[in-house]
C-alpha cells in the first residue's frame, strides 16, 4: 500500500460522520434501551437503573451516574438521609429542594453516600448537576468548588462530567473531564411551555462561555432541547444547532426532550439520517439561516440542495461508491508508475 493510498484512506475516513458520542437519558432501561444506548460512547444515566444494564454498558463505554450537588428531588437513593434542616430553598420547575451545599453534612452525604452508591452500581463516573446554583448563592461559591475538588481527590480514577457551572469553570477545570453545555442554542421555556431558540444576545453570551471553556482546554459536550415528536422542529433546530456547533468546533452534540425520558439523537450526523424515534429515515435535516434569526428565536429555513440549483453551492457527498472510485484511481495510478 503506497503513501498516496494511505493518505486517501485517511482523508476518506474523516469524511464519514461517526455515531453520536454521548447521550443523557433518565428513562427506564431494559434490553431494548440498552441496545440503543450501546451506540453512544459516553452515557449519563440515573443511579436507580438496574446495575445489570449499567455493568453491561460500562464494560465498553463511559457511564456516569447522575448526582445533583445543590438539590434533592426525593427520588435519589440517598434522599432519605438528608436532614430537613439542610434545605434552604426550592426549585418549583423540577419540584426539588435546594440544599445548603456549603454544609459539611452535605459534603459527607455526597462523598460517603451518593458517589459510593453510584460507583457500587457499576458506573465508572459521575455527572454533577446544578453547579449553577453558585450564581444564586454567591457566598457558597468556594464551597461548591471545594466539593468538586473533594470528589476528584477521593475518587481520582473516575470520570467526572460537570453540568455548566460557567462562573466557576476556571476553578473546577482541573478536577473534571468534561463540561456539559446544557441549553446549547435551544432550550425549553417553562413559562411559555415551548421549545425555543435563544435570541441574539443570549447566543452571544453562550458563545462567550464556549470561548472561555476552550481556553481552559476542557472537553465540551453540548446538550440541546427540542420536541422530538415534532419532526419539523427537529429539522429546523438541528440545522441551526449544527451550524453553530461547527462554527465553534463542538463535535459532541445531543438533542432530546427536556424531560430526557426518550433516547435522543445526534442532530449533526446527517449520514445516519436518524429520525426523532432513533430509527433510520431518508429525510435529511434542512439548513437554517442564522443570519435571519430574530430575538424571538424564529428564523427562516432555506432549502438544502444536493445539485447546486437556485444558485446554492452543491453539497459534498462522499459515499461508498465515491470511496471505491477514489481507491481504484489511487491503485491504478500506482500501477501505471511501475
Amino acid at each position: 500500500m503506497g503513501p498516496l493510498l494511505l493518505i486517501l484512506i485517511g482523508m476518506l475516513s474523516l469524511s464519514f460522520p461517526v455515531s453520536a458520542s454521548f447521550a443523557v437519558y433518565y428513562g427506564p432501561v431494559g434490553p431494548d434501551e440498552t441496545a440503543q444506548l450501546d451506540k453512544f460512547d459516553i452515557l449519563i444515566l440515573p443511579p436507580t437503573i438496574d446495575p445489570t444494564y449499567v455493568s453491561r454498558l460500562s464494560a465498553n463505554h463511559t457511564v456516569a451516574g447522575y448526582v445533583s450537588l445543590a438539590t434533592v428531588g426525593g427520588w435519589e437513593p440517598w434522599a432519605e438521609d438528608v436532614p430537613q434542616w439542610l434545605f434552604i430553598g426550592e426549585n418549583e420547575n423540577w419540584n426539588e429542594g435546594v440544599v445548603d451545599f456549603a454544609s459539611p453534612e452535605w459534603e459527607r452525604i455526597i462523598l460517603e453516600e451518593a458517589v459510593p452508591y453510584i460507583l457500587s452500581r457499576g458506573f465508572n463516573g459521575v455527572f454533577l448537576d446544578n453547579l449553577d446554583y453558585v450564581d444564586l448563592y454567591p457566598s457558597k461559591r468556594e464551597a461548591m468548588v471545594e466539593l468538586v475538588k473533594a470528589i476528584r481527590e477521593r475518587y481520582p480514577n473516575i470520570t467526572i462530567i460537570a453540568n455548566r457551572g460557567f462562573s466557576i469553570a476556571g476553578e473546577i477545570a482541573p478536577y473534571v473531564d468534561y463540561v456539559l453545555f446544557e441549553d446549547f442554542v435551544s432550550y425549553y421555556n417553562f413559562t411559555s411551555g415551548r421549545y425555543e431558540i435563544f435570541g441574539e444576545n443570549e447566543l452571544e453570551w453562550e458563545f462567550g462561555q464556549i470561548e472561555k471553556l476552550k481556553g481552559l482546554n476542557v472537553s465540551v459536550l453540548a446538550l440541546s432541547y427540542v420536541n422530538l415528536s415534532d419532526e419539523s422542529q427537529v429539522e429546523e433546530f438541528s440545522a441551526l444547532i449544527c451550524e453553530y456547533a461547527k462554527e465553534w468546533r463542538i463535535k459532541d452534540v445531543y438533542l432530546a426532550d427536556v424531560d430526557l425520558q426518550r433516547i435522543g439523537v445526534d442532530p449533526c450526523v446527517e449520514a445516519s439520517n436518524q429520525s426523532p424515534a432513533g430509527t433510520s429515515t431518508t429525510t435529511s435535516y434542512g439548513e437554517y439561516n442564522k443570519d435571519t434569526l430574530t430575538p424571538s428565536g424564529e428564523s427562516s429555513p432555506k432549502e438544502a440542495t444536493e445539485n447546486g440549483e437556485n444558485g446554492s453551492e452543491p453539497r459534498v457527498i462522499c459515499g461508498p461508491a465515491l470511496m471505491v472510485a477514489l481507491l481504484l484511481l489511487a491503485l491504478t495510478s500506482r500501477w501505471r508508475r511501475f
